[in-house]
């Protein structure tokens, strides 16, 4: 009995030690479960806590946007809408001004960029006011345009060839302009090899009067003599190239003739010979040169960067690129020449560049613009390439008849070297930059240069000129009619020296060759004609176009 009671008591005692362990066990899983409800809660509060963050952050940063947006002027495809409206209202006040019952839109058939120039009874296309500066006295214009990143491309056109080539076989031995520059009469200014430095040379007269006296157009009637007003030195003459170093010393213009290297060009530098180089198959080991051509809907070209041209802000671009071979621009340029291209054809520009580095390599790496013209390409100092170090290469541009660029500037001290035919250059000190035009919007596709075709000044006063013009140009021009200017005709064999910051506005008077290298920067200038202050203070903008 005893045995059995002792069982039942163990028994029961093993009852309640498994209640207590199952008790305990059931109480820490609750336990646990409590933990992980106070954890999942606290990562839901930091993720709701980090996402309100976040939508905040997000707000502020929207409603600034909202804020700077609202401040900026309203704009019209990246452009504020008040300089637009008061463009348009220029542009529209021409159009509709009932005096262009002779004109027409000219759409260029063979190009992959399609023309919308206004085209003139006389030839000359309306320029578009929105791309010239704001007159003096009016505010600035910003501009936030943009345009194609590889260029404006087109195709050229082929109607002249047929003409051409028919020419070509009748006239075989007789081709070239109607006036041949480098055979023209002229008249040069005494020698002074002493440079006066009191503002008389360069004598300087108003662009008015240099365009009354011969006109930019006016190729085949020049005056039958050209006088020249820059001083002109023998480069074999040692005595005149000493006084020549004493004017380029004082950043003060001259000419040298009797170069042999340019006159050792000359002859060389045939259509044939050339364009060898271009195609790659020349007869000796130089490295084939690059080179492009350039189309205008007439004479004018005027520097722009395509990447920032915005045609619907500004227009159609003065010029596109187009495929041409430099076998087929010399037919055309030749075609020109015979037959009197008229300012209002299309024209066409070939360029070409030899870099910086090519006169630090081997002989055999130079192309043939750095062999013909070593004392441009040497990588010692010579009169023309004096301050190697600072060299940018050598640039050459070949034009055709009536081709004219745009005046404009560069910063480097500039030697120019005609090879062929010639071209005119009507020059102005940096002084002057406040009445040529020029482009003072930092970020406008031809920001310091003009866009101002200076051969219509003559027509202001011409009621009868048959050209609009758009009252901003109109004003613009007379402003420039009283610049300070020279007119000088630089033919084969000559160079021509441009101090920094001069301007020069340049006409091919025939088909023509010119490479020219740059010496680095005079920044002082001349103290009677100016310098980089000048061009500076001429360009300078509020802080918000910088």
């Amino acid at each position: 009995m005893m045995s059995s009671n002792g069982d039942a008591k163990r028994r029961a005692n093993m009852k309640r030690a498994k209640r207590k362990k199952d008790d305990s066990s059931n109480g820490g899983s609750s336990s646990l479960k409590k933990d992980r409800g106070r954890r999942n809660r606290r990562l839901q509060e930091e993720r709701y806590c980090r996402a309100g963050l976040v939508f905040f952050a997000s707000f502020l940063f929207f409603a600034a946007v909202l804020f700077l947006r609202l401040r900026k002027p309203h704009s019209h495809h990246g452009i504020d809408s008040d300089r637009y409206i008061r463009a348009k209202a220029l542009r529209d006040a021409a159009l509709s001004s009932g005096k262009l019952d002779s004109s027409k839109t000219r759409k260029d058939r063979n190009t992959n960029y399609q023309y919308d120039y206004e085209i003139k009874s006389n030839g000359m296309r309306y320029l578009d006011p929105r791309q010239l500066p704001p007159l003096p006295g009016e505010s600035n214009e910003p501009y936030y345009g943009k345009g194609k990143r590889r260029g404006f491309q087109g195709d050229g056109d082929d109607e002249w060839q047929a003409d051409a080539n028919a020419k070509a076989s009748k006239h075989s031995n007789n081709r070239g302009p109607k006036v041949d520059y480098t055979k023209h009469q002229y008249e040069y200014p005494e020698s002074i090899y002493e440079p006066p430095n009191d503002g008389t040379y360069p004598p300087l007269e108003p662009m008015s009067e240099i365009f009354e006296t011969w006109g930019q157009d006016e190729l085949d009637s020049p005056p039958d003599t050209l006088v020249e007003v820059l001083q002109h030195f023998d480069y074999q003459d040692p005595e005149q190239v000493e006084a020549a170093i004493r004017y380029r010393d004082l950043e003060l213009p001259f000419k040298v003739y009797n170069v042999p290297e340019v006159k050792a060009a000359a002859l060389k530098w045939t259509d044939e010979y050339v364009s060898s180089y271009f195609n790659g198959d020349n007869d000796d080991d130089a490295p084939q040169s690059k080179g492009a051509c350039q189309q205008s809907v007439d004479n004018f070209f005027a520097f722009h960067r395509p990447q920032l041209w915005s045609v619907d802000l500004l227009g159609p671009p003065p010029s596109v690129d187009i495929p041409w071979t430099y076998d087929k621009w010399s037919q055309h340029a030749v075609y020109a020449d015979e037959v009197s291209l008229p300012v209002s054809e299309t024209h066409y520009y070939w360029q070409s560049g030899v870099d910086r580095e090519e006169r630090l390599q081997k002989y055999k790496h130079w192309t043939f613009v750095s062999r013909d013209l070593p004392s441009f390409s040497s990588p010692d100092p010579t009169f023309f390439g004096f301050n190697p170090p600072e060299q940018k290469g050598i640039q050459c541009r070949f034009g055709e008849r009536g081709v004219t660029a745009a005046t404009h500037y560069d910063g480097g001290r500039n030697m120019i070297a005609m090879v062929k035919g010639a071209k005119r250059y009507i020059l102005s000190p940096p002084n002057a930059c406040s009445k040529l035009g020029i482009v003072t919007s930092r970020k406008h596709p031809s920001f310091r240069h003009s866009m101002l075709n200076f051969g219509r000044i003559p027509l202001l006063h011409k009621d009868d000129a048959g050209v609009e013009m758009s009252d901003r140009e109109r004003e613009w021009l007379h402003i420039a009619a009283d610049a300070p200017t020279l007119s000088t005709v630089l033919k084969s064999g000559e160079v021509l020296y441009v101090p920094s910051h001069w301007f020069h506005y340049i006409v091919s008077l025939q088909k023509s060759a010119q490479c020219n290298t740059r010496s680095g920067m005079h920044k002082e200038g001349n103290v009677n004609f100016g310098g980089l202050a000048d061009v500076e203070e001429c360009i300078k903008e509020d802080d918000d176009q910088t």
